[in-house]
């Protein structure tokens, strides 16, 4: 009896096997092989910059890179540019200037003005500031992941996306507590700390997470002082004039070899950044609050001639805080997020710069008529102009206030989910007063614009408080079949004072199979007038004493228009290998610093921003990656241990071609100013065990041109237009001692490589190139409890 209920328990199975034999499977043991960890650089790459929701980077139809916490540790990166140097592409300049700090280029535009930095999905970017300024008072460190989005992203972002979007995701540990701390000590009094503690607690959809985290980076002096004809102030006389226009101040030395040349004298160039932040989770509430400060000298990338090196204390002091309150909900179909978030900016009122003879300088010096005038004429125009601007140090402030709203839904629809529609709507209000430089002493300065009383008033300077207000609201639809993907939208945005934009997108991706991908895209990026801009450009009249009357009178929003065509081969092994076209034109482009008649209108000159008129840039090029899979080669040690070494690469190369145009009859460049032809990069990674990596890398960019080239007749070395091609190597090592702690070494220009970053400001007032560091080295310990 028992032998038939065991033929009638397996009768299904045998009958069933006889139709298809493959599903009767041999048994198989399980060795260490199958248990062995997993590669990491197959798993699926996810982000929510592309499409507002979070998709796998591979599906979506734009250029979308990555850059996870553990590539973040691997890499060494402390600062957001430290993660952008890595990127394809990205062109990027340490130290950058004072007020925008590290800066950077995105396919010929400065990403610190037109890229929009966020942290989880909420723009930080102060209203005020010229651009992003980037130290290393972000969260880079305590970011789960970093994501960029290549090209115009105004169709879901708004204002300020030209260029692209940056967005840092905190992390958010799954565990009750995490503990993460960082130590560093380096070359130039180079020291930094990072700290984070945090955890969850509750159960079911009562879970409330929590971190609480830090940092503290110092840097005694910056290592850029190499090429002394770079700093010989007799090479950026303007207008005519010879060396005594300053031989008679005291922040130069006489050279030796030449009397009529002059060095200026030098002091430490430091830089210190810190930050404190708090990230809170209940249920559907979020809340986060960042406290960011960053320090700067004023000379950074500036001629000698048009502010002093010798000052210690002429630095930047700068303070950005956010706090940010969202709510989200999520059912079946739908889900809806809404934030609100406020922001204060600060410039510290002891902040100074010693000027000497710079552009507002020269502006007033032509004129009042100063190359037309006698000798002593111009001997007491001189002196006048140095007693106004230059006689002792001028102090800077700023202070304003942001406030967003941002509420938006994301709706699955039909059966199989495969399509989605998502709409949202923000609103910002900007209101303050941008930097204010040449105050004849620290003043408290309101938000409303008013100065403390019995405070001297500054000396031809704007103080106006700017108020602006901006938004934008964006629809988009999207498609996913088996093969298919099509995300398409777009937004209509309005600043009061310019009217509204409309920036459109579509973008289609389509998976052959499991190797072959295509995927294709046409966007538009908008940037409206920015209050910094508005309040640093004036309208001159000389007849009244040379008064500057601030104010654009015609602010234009600024627009882009860029398309990418991209084919992509992917192995089971995990490499890959893609090859991308785009093209990109950019229109009224704001441009600092033009000193220019202008008939037909009411005033005869005009000095600081302006659009330019007409096609300002266009531009395209080719991009190529590769990536290959993790190789792993077994070691057997003492025929006993086998220790997996593995290897992997990563392979970057692009060719940009470009035009700009400059109206104010300047001549047009047959390439666009500071962008290289050529630029590879090159990343090896090895792993030795458990217990050893190594990460190789190497930047090389060809030949640029500097963007002081319209203004070369100003120098006396025209044949320092150009910026000359460069390679440097970079070396990251760690060896983990335990499985929570480790130490790090990393050399940084590994072969004291001289080489030229991005020009400061893009006016007379640069220097002939922005010199770059040198070797650095940096030594450290991690501890990660998780």
């Amino acid at each position: 009896m028992s032998k038939i209920l065991f033929l009638l328990a397996f009768l299904p199975a045998i009958l069933f096997a006889q139709n298809d034999s493959t599903l009767l499977l041999a048994p198989e043991r399980l060795t260490e092989r199958d248990i062995l960890p997993r590669d990491l650089s197959k798993k699926k790459t996810v982000a929510i910059s592309a499409t507002r929701s979070l998709d796998a980077v591979e599906e979506v139809p734009f250029t979308t890179v990555v850059f996870t916490a553990e590539d973040i540790l691997r890499n060494g990166f402390v600062t957001l540019t430290d993660v952008l140097k890595a990127a394809p592409g990205i062109r990027v300049s340490q130290p950058g200037n004072a007020v925008e700090g590290e800066t950077f280029i995105v396919r010929g535009l400065s990403g610190n003005q037109y890229m929009k930095v966020l942290i989880n999905d909420v723009p930080i970017k102060p209203s005020l500031a010229l651009g992003m300024p980037i130290g290393a008072q972000l969260p880079i460190r305590q970011a789960e992941r970093i994501e960029i989005l290549y090209g115009p992203a105004g169709a879901i972002y708004g204002d300020e996306t030209c260029a692209g979007v940056m967005n840092i995701i905190l992390k958010e540990s799954e565990r009750p507590v995490y503990t993460q701390a960082d130590l560093g000590f380096g070359r130039f009094g180079y020291n930094s700390l990072d700290l984070m503690f945090g955890g969850k607690f509750g159960k079911d959809k009562k879970i409330f997470r929590f971190s609480l985290y830090g940092s503290s980076t110092v840097r005694d002096r910056t290592d850029i002082f190499y090429d002394q004809d770079l700093y010989n102030t007799n090479k950026y006389l303007p207008l005519g004039l010879d060396s005594s226009l300053y031989r008679r101040i005291p922040n130069f030395r006489a050279a030796s070899a030449d009397p009529s040349d002059s060095f200026p004298r030098f002091s430490q160039i430091p830089h210190e950044s810190r930050m404190f932040g708090i990230n809170l989770t209940w249920r559907w509430l979020h809340f986060t609050y960042h406290r960011m400060q960053r320090f700067d000298h004023t000379s950074l990338g500036i001629s000698p001639l048009a502010v002093a090196y010798a000052n210690p204390s002429n630095q930047l002091s700068e303070r950005i805080e956010t706090f940010t309150l969202g709510f989200k909900g999520q059912r079946k179909r739908r889900s809806t997020y809404t934030n609100l978030s406020f922001q204060r900016y600060t410039v510290d009122n002891t902040s100074s710069t010693t000027y000497i003879f710079d552009q507002l300088s020269a502006a007033n010096y032509r004129t009042r008529g100063g190359p037309a005038l006698s000798d002593t004429a111009r001997a007491a125009l001189l002196r006048n102009i140095y007693n106004w601007y230059a006689s002792e140090e001028r102090f800077a402030t700023a202070n304003g206030l942001d406030a967003r709203i941002e509420s938006r839904m994301s709706v699955l629809i039909g059966k199989r989910k495969r399509m989605q529609f998502d709409a949202g709507a923000q609103a910002n209000l900007g209101a303050g007063v941008p930097l204010v430089t040449y105050l004849n002493a620290p003043v408290e300065i309101a938000i409303d614009g008013n100065v403390m009383p019995n405070i001297i008033q500054p000396i031809h300077t704007n103080q106006q408080a700017q108020v602006g207000f901006h938004g934008f609201g964006f629809s988009q639809l999207s498609w996913r079949g088996k093969h298919l993907h099509v995300v398409g939208g777009g937004s209509a945005s309005i600043r009061l004072g310019e009217g509204g934009v409309l920036a459109p997108r579509l973008g289609a991706l389509y998976r052959l199979d499991s190797n072959w991908t295509f995927r294709a895209n046409v966007a538009t990026g908008i940037r409206h007038a920015s209050l910094y801009g508005s309040a640093h450009t004036y309208q001159i009249v000389p007849q009244s004493g040379f008064v500057l009357q601030p104010g654009n009178p015609d602010p234009q929003p600024e627009k882009t228009y860029a398309s990418e065509a991209a084919i992509r081969y992917t192995t089971r092994r995990g490499s890959s290998l893609e090859g991308l076209l785009f093209w990109q034109e950019a229109h009224n482009l704001y441009r600092p610093g033009y000193l220019v008649d202008e008939p037909g209108i009411v005033y005869s000159q005009s000095y600081g921003f302006r659009n330019a008129p007409g096609l300002a840039l266009s531009m395209w090029g080719f991009q190529g990656n590769f990536r290959s899979g993790s190789l792993v080669i077994p070691l057997t040690i003492d025929k006993k241990k086998e220790v997996p070494l593995t290897n992997r690469m990563e392979f970057f190369v692009q060719y940009a071609r470009g035009r700009e145009w400059f109206g104010y009859d300047f001549p047009s460049t047959n390439e666009v100013r500071n962008q290289p032809k050529w630029h590879t990069q090159f990343r090896y990674y090895f792993k030795a065990g458990k217990k050893f990596e190594l990460v190789i890398s190497s930047n090389q960019q060809g030949s640029t041109l500097r963007k002081s080239v319209i203004f070369q007749d100003i120098y006396r070395l025209p044949e320092r237009s150009r910026l000359d091609k460069f390679t440097t190597w970079d070396f990251m090592s760690r060896l983990y001692l335990s499985n929570h702690f480790l130490v790090y070494f990393h050399v940084i220009n590994v072969f004291d490589r001289h080489y030229a970053g991005i020009d400061a400001t893009g006016t007379p007032d640069d220097l002939i190139y922005n010199p770059q560091q040198g070797r650095q080295w940096r030594l450290g310990v991690n501890y990660n409890m998780n």
